[in-house]
Parts: structure tokens; C-alpha cells; sequence
């Protein structure tokens, strides 16, 4: 079995070393037991490879504009690193994306000039070799790995992400997938657990939305503050702190009818999404959409209470909003998420 297509784990190791140096040392490719994990997570069905199998391709459309989730992934570097700029952040420090996709959280880094750098400090990965392989693509440091067998070394990270996705890994395996961070995290190292909470706007959005119109159906377990205590503690974490983090899509646009047509089509690429019955025109799709948001993602304001960050519009309405910004129109589809940092006991 080729590591990424066409490519031996010699030949991806070789490559990788050569284009990202200061990397090159997080990489365990012949951890024993590595490639036959990897087989059984080839065989597995994978929705982000490509439409045909799922929505692939869809996804990683959607996602070539990295800004979208800007707002949420600069509070996730934020509770990783203890820091609000890349230069406050050590040289040696080291985050593991782990979900990380086609590098959207790298790719903000580069759009934002907080964040901006030419040193590679974050690894992607992701179980999906197509996303991988688009990561590469872009430039940045990424491997194929899941999430519940890393193929790093031990103490090889200052920080492990596990975002936009966590719902993805079946229940009886997150106790894995949190020993295998705190394995690759150095003593004091910290672990981000992102996702929805079970009951919030957003869980019923995959619930009833995503599952019902996606090609694959959405058949996930999200999380509660509870879950993510009790399994973070089971796991050996000295600390287990939880947050709810804004963590909206924001599309700009100089017109509020173009700001508003990218956000419903932003949504239909990344959830795959395709209306039931006979074919339909485009505009009908839109107008689908727009009410399955509205109708779904609505926040109450006490939802909002401890959340500074939410502009007054998108407070007011409680759902998609479309408002006049920076000499443009902003679309924002609001979005809470529930976020759990825990935290490596310190040696000695």
C-alpha cells in the first residue's frame, strides 16, 4: 500500500524532510503497528476523500478561502499556545493539528498578521490522503495519520489540536485518540478538544440537516462539558478546563447580494448538501438552504452571554446575518462551539 498516492513511505519521507526541515523530527513513519493501522483506516468508508465516496471535493472547495473560520481558529491558537501573536510563541514550539484537513488553520496563520511567519511550526494531519495531499500542495508541513494512532514520537509537541471534526471519531476510540495526544505531548503540553455541544444549534444543524441531505448521512456523537471531563481526566490529564469559544463563518463581500449567494453556497459545498426529490434550479437550491439555516442555527441571546466577540447584528438576529462592514457587507452564520484544553502534568 502507497503512505499517499503514488508515493512509498520511503519516498514520502525523504520528500518531506527534504521541503520541511524543522519538521522532519515529528515524523515516526515505521512506528511499529503504523502501516497496519493505516490499512484498516483505507478500508473504513471516508466522506472527505472525494464526491464520489462523500463530499471531498466539496469540502476542500468551500475551504480554499481559509478567513471563513478565522474568528474561531485565532481563539484555538489563543488556548493552545498561551499567546495572541507567533511572536510571543518559543521558536521550539510545536502544534499538532490533527484534524487538521488541507491546512485551513496554517493557511489562516498566513492570511493574518498576528500569526504571519515563514517558520513551519504546525504539523497538519489527517486520516484522509486527498486532504493531505492538498496540504502538500499548499506548502505546508502535513501527513497522513489518524487520529487514534499518531505516527509521531513521544514529547514531540508543546500543543495538540483536535478541531473541527472530534464528532467524527466513534465514542468507544476518544479515549484513545486523548492518550495518544497526551503521548506526543511534552510535560506541561496542552490538548484542545473542539466540537459542538450535544443539544446546541449546531448539533441539530448535523442532526437534521447534514444527515438527512448529505451523500453519507451524519451519524455522529457530539460532545457535553461532561464528556470531555470524564474522558480527558480517564486519560491522565492533570487539568481539564471548558469553554465555549465564537467560532462563526464570515464571508465578505462588496455587495450584500454576493456576500449573502457565498455564504449559502459555502454551505452547500461543505456539508454536501443536496435537496431531496426531482433536480431543482439554482435559485431554488438558495432559497432551500436559506431556510434550513435560518430555520436550524438560531441562537438564543443567552447563548451569546459570555461571548464578547459577537458583532450587535449577529447578537440581534440570533442566525445568519448579513451586515454592512468595512466598506463591504459581511455574511455570518454564528456558531458556539464547546472547547475543552486540558492539560499534560509537568515533569517533576
Amino acid at each position: 500500500m502507497d503512505y499517499l498516492p503514488g508515493l512509498s513511505v520511503e519516498d514520502f519521507e525523504q520528500s518531506f524532510s527534504s521541503r520541511f526541515p524543522e519538521m522532519a523530527s515529528a515524523l515516526w513513519l515505521h512506528r511499529p503497528g503504523g502501516e497496519a493501522i493505516l490499512d484498516v483506516k483505507q478500508a473504513e468508508a471516508n466522506e472527505f476523500e472525494s464526491d464520489e465516496s462523500g463530499r471531498g471535493d466539496s469540502f476542500r472547495r468551500a475551504h480554499e478561502r481559509s478567513s471563513v473560520k478565522a474568528t474561531g481558529m485565532t481563539s484555538l491558537l489563543r488556548l493552545a499556545t498561551g499567546c495572541t501573536e507567533v511572536g510571543q510563541v518559543p521558536a521550539d514550539f510545536r502544534l499538532l493539528d490533527v484534524l487538521g484537513g488541507s491546512g485551513t488553520l496554517v493557511r489562516v496563520t498566513r492570511e493574518l498578521p498576528q500569526w504571519k511567519t515563514t517558520r513551519d511550526w504546525i504539523l497538519t494531519g489527517d486520516v484522509s490522503s486527498e486532504m493531505v495531499r492538498q496540504a502538500l500542495d499548499y506548502g505546508l508541513p502535513a501527513l497522513r495519520q489518524p487520529a487514534q494512532f499518531l505516527l509521531c514520537p513521544p514529547e514531540t509537541f508543546n500543543a495538540v489540536l483536535v478541531a473541527y471534526g472530534a464528532h467524527h471519531i466513534p465514542v468507544p476510540e476518544r479515549s484513545t485518540c486523548y492518550a495518544e495526544a497526551l503521548r506526543a505531548l511534552r510535560p506541561g503540553g496542552r490538548l484542545i478538544v473542539h466540537d459542538f455541544e450535544t443539544g446546541s444549534p449546531m448539533a441539530h444543524w448535523f442532526e437534521e440537516v447534514v444527515d438527512a441531505y448529505s451523500p453519507t448521512g451524519h451519524q455522529y456523537t457530539h460532545f457535553s462539558p461532561g464528556d470531555f471531563e470524564k474522558g480527558l481526566r480517564a486519560a491522565g490529564f492533570s487539568a481539564v478546563k471548558i469553554e465555549y469559544v465564537y467560532d462563526p463563518i464570515t464571508i465578505w463581500s462588496d455587495s450584500r447580494e454576493e456576500s449573502h449567494g457565498r455564504m449559502l453556497q459555502y454551505v452547500i459545498n461543505s456539508y454536501g448538501l443536496t435537496p431531496p426529490g426531482d433536480p431543482v434550479a439554482g435559485d431554488d437550491i438558495m432559497a432551500w438552504v436559506d431556510g434550513l439555516v435560518t430555520t436550524v442555527i438560531r441562537y438564543q441571546a443567552s447563548d451569546f452571554a459570555q461571548l464578547d466577540s459577537v458583532p450587535a447584528p449577529v447578537r440581534s438576529e440570533g442566525t445568519m446575518t448579513v451586515y454592512e462592514s468595512s466598506g463591504g457587507w459581511t455574511a455570518e452564520l454564528p456558531r458556539v462551539s464547546l472547547v475543552a484544553i486540558a492539560t499534560k502534568a509537568a515533569r517533576g
